[in-house]
């Protein structure tokens, strides 16, 4: 019988941080959905700007931190 492998620290770290991503994504929505109720334009543009630019880059990063990941446990295997 096989002893089941424990997981790389790079595929831990991806998953974390993909964990975090997420929360900041839900935390970023339901301050843009309080802010567009409250009336603040200037404060719901600027989520909207933080949301098309910063995480946007973000998620494009987190694909490749993802990508390589994948690669380096097919490869252990």
């Amino acid at each position: 019988m096989q002893r089941p492998r424990s997981q790389t620290q790079l595929l831990a770290i991806t998953f974390k941080l993909i964990k975090y991503f997420l929360l900041g994504v839900a935390g970023c929505t339901i301050a843009y959905l309080v802010a567009s109720v409250l009336d603040l334009p200037v404060v719901a543009s600027a989520i909207a700007f933080f949301l098309e630019q910063v995480l946007a880059r973000s998620l494009a990063l987190l694909g490749c931190l993802w990508a390589i990941a994948v690669i380096q446990e097919s490869a252990r295997s």
